[in-house]
């Protein structure tokens, strides 16, 4: 790379690291004193069950419950009032993340997995939820019970992930493994790939449970296949390596919490008792 490219290349990062820290502001925890006022700030990425609003506007989902709850927590114990700001929606992943890394004060919250290398960017609460991966396609595919079966059942079939995310590294080792023709694109969010795989027959994603939750809700043609993908992984809030919302999350957010009638309560609420034993 010559110099006057490098040159672009840096100017474009930090032009694009100013846009993320300028477009939203939070406070820290540790600036809001005892017996005041304050915001806890969210960005978000909507998300079926966990986090999006509701035709009159109104934020629901099982974030939205725990965040109360945290509020409430926080209050209880520390006598600090929190408003809970859902400041904005950020449809796309990539951006999502940067946002998380750059903004101190701001608390991110949709389906993020929490990951020992993202760890070394981010900081993460503790997981408010366990999530599995299901291997989905259109409801007329033939059905699939072990990965040794893709390339017979889904001979001649392509795959899509959402660019940026984990699951781009397990359909990749899907095409290492068994389907070494596979071809891979990406998207920005599961919804547009759920929204493809009820137009393109030939399609599969590995993807989150909540992404299928959502398309039984919506009563698309989508066919969950009974793979054993042999991945559950955390999810957690995300933000940034100078917040310090992570402290106070800790101890609300323990295994005591998880366990509680309360989380119970919420996770039965807004994704059905059926998937209660799944997603805990």
């Amino acid at each position: 790379m010559n110099l006057k490219k490098l040159l672009l290349l840096v100017a474009f990062t930090t032009l694009s690291i100013v846009g993320f820290t300028q477009k939203y502001k939070g406070q820290n925890w540790a600036e809001i004193q005892p017996g005041s006022s304050g915001k806890l700030t969210i960005v978000y990425i909507e998300q079926y069950g966990l986090i999006y609003k509701d035709k009159t506007g109104k934020m629901k989902g099982v974030c939205v419950d725990i965040l109360s709850d945290f509020a409430k927590y926080a209050k209880d114990k520390y006598k600090k009032t929190l408003t809970v700001n859902y400041a904005g929606e950020e449809p796309d992943f990539a951006t999502f993340l940067g946002i998380a890394q750059n903004t101190p004060g701001v608390v991110c919250v949709t389906n993020t997995t929490i990951t020992e290398e993202r760890k070394k960017t981010f900081k993460f609460s503790p997981p408010f939820m366990m999530n599995r991966l299901v291997m989905l396609t259109h409801n007329s595919a033939p059905s699939v019970s072990t990965l040794e079966d893709l390339p017979i059942k889904l001979a001649g079939f392509s795959a899509q992930a959402i660019g940026g995310s984990l699951h781009v590294d397990y359909i990749q080792k899907i095409k290492a493994d068994y389907m070494p023709s596979l071809n891979i694109t990406y998207q920005k969010t599961g919804r547009d790939i759920v929204k493809n795989l009820t137009t393109n027959k030939k399609l599969f994603t590995v993807i989150d449970l909540t992404e299928f939750i959502e398309a039984v809700h919506n009563k698309l043609p989508i066919k969950n296949h009974p793979v054993n993908i042999g991945i559950v992984e955390e999810l957690g809030f995300i933000m940034s390596k100078q917040s310090d919302w992570d402290v106070i999350f800790k101890e609300f957010l323990t295994s005591e919490y998880r366990n509680s009638s309360r989380y119970r309560q919420i996770i039965t609420e807004n994704l059905s008792p059926t998937f209660l034993a799944l997603v805990k």
